[in-house]
Order: structure tokens, then C-alpha cells, then sequence
């Protein structure tokens, strides 16, 4: 199936309580130190700071954490770990949002960017600054809704791949978040009440076709 670079989404997950100082100032990456004090974090703390050493192998003078990362997947291994507390400290799913953007927005000569073919924080991931190799991403991975590496096919990397990043540098302005992920109406308001005060309109959507939230 050839891949149309026009509609490609690239998504970010934020604690819906980071949200309104996001869209004040567009999204920043982790070294910028734009993160304001009520800053909530998610994820892994020791893969957070394997990004603050991790070279970018297309930009060697950077590291991970000087860009924004965002993911080609939805549901990922990394948002089902948050919802469990599986080797990270738990975080309720409800609270988690998206913010997605258009990769033919981003990937333009305004930013400098890059992506990858897996977890950006591992070793072996490989970098690339050509559109055309973006066909050449494991899509199957990137997809599938079993995130099992020891799934039917025994593919034992699929985690890696599946968490394949799209990465700017320092900064993505408000403009180019196109809509907003919610899982259920009562986040909906909370986001378009966000909206309405900031006097912004993105579009916000519950978790279409019921496959952004485990």
C-alpha cells in the first residue's frame, strides 16, 4: 500500500493538565525549560533521560530532548504502561490527551526536523531526514493494534518500531496542532473550555473509532 506523505498524522500525548500552557505558547522541547511549574509529567524517567544524552544521528551536535517528539501510532505501549503503572508511575488514560499534527506541515524548511524507525532513545534506531524513506518505516508495526514483540509472526522488535518518532527542533507553534484526541465528553468540555478562555479553535475529538485508548 503506498503511503501518502499528505495524510500522515503525527500525534503527541500531554496530561490534559498541560494543555492550556501548550497552547499559550506552542509546544517546546524538554531542554527549552519552557515547562512552567505546575508542569505534570508522564512516562519513563530513565527514558526521558537516556533522550537527554541520546544523539541525534542526522544532527550529531543534538540530543533527543532538543526536539519536540511526536508519534505516527496511537496506542501505544507506552500510553497502555502509563494507564497500568507497568514500570512507570501510573497515570490515569482519561487524563491523557492528543494533540495532532499534519507531517507535511512540519516537514518543511521552516523547522528542522527528522524521524526515526523506532523508540528514539534506543541504540540501534536509525534517523532520517528524507521523505522518501518514510515508506521504509515497519507501517505494519506502527499500526498494529498487538503490541506484543512476541506476537503470531514473532517479530521480537515490535515495540521499538512501534513507537517510530517524528522529531522537531526546539519549538512547534499552537497553529499547527490541527485537532485534539479526548476519550470521553467530559474531557471534551474540559478541552473546548480551554479553548473558548484562549479564544482558539482546534477541532476536539472522542477517541474516534474507539482505537486511541486501551
Amino acid at each position: 500500500m503506498p503511503i501518502e506523505i499528505k495524510k500522515i498524522v503525527v500525534f503527541r500525548i500531554i496530561p490534559i493538565q498541560n494543555l492550556e500552557h501548550n497552547l499559550r505558547g506552542g509546544l517546546h522541547c524538554k531542554n527549552a525549560g519552557k515547562a512552567d511549574k505546575g508542569f505534570v509529567s508522564i512516562g519513563s524517567k530513565e527514558i526521558i533521560s537516556e533522550r537527554d544524552n541520546r544523539k541525534v544521528k542526522c544532527y550529531p551536535d543534538t540530543v533527543v530532548n532538543d526536539y519536540v517528539p511526536f508519534y505516527f501510532s496511537i496506542r501505544t505501549p507506552m500510553l497502555y504502561n502509563i494507564k497500568t503503572g507497568h514500570g512507570v508511575p501510573p497515570f490515569p488514560q482519561r487524563d491523557i490527551i492528543y494533540l495532532c499534527c499534519k507531517l507535511h506541515e512540519l516537514a518543511t524548511d521552516d523547522f528542522q526536523w527528522c524521524f526515526t524507525d523506532g523508540n528514539a532513545a534506543k541504540k540501534i534506531t536509525r534517523y532520517s531526514t528524507d521523505l522518501a524513506h518514510i515508506k521504509l518505516l515497519d507501517w505494519r508495526s506502527i499500526n498494529t493494534e498487538d503490541c506484543r514483540d512476541e506476537n503470531a509472526d514473532g517479530d521480537e522488535d515490535r515495540i521499538r518500531k512501534k513507537h517510530s518518532e517524528f522529531l522537531v527542533k526546539d519549538h512547534v507553534p499552537v497553529d499547527y496542532i490541527k485537532a485534539i484526541v479526548v476519550l470521553n465528553e467530559a474531557k471534551e468540555k474540559e478541552v473546548n473550555a480551554i479553548l473558548k478562555k484562549l479564544k482558539l479553535t482546534i477541532e476536539v475529538k472522542i477517541n474516534p473509532n474507539n482505537k486511541y485508548y486501551f
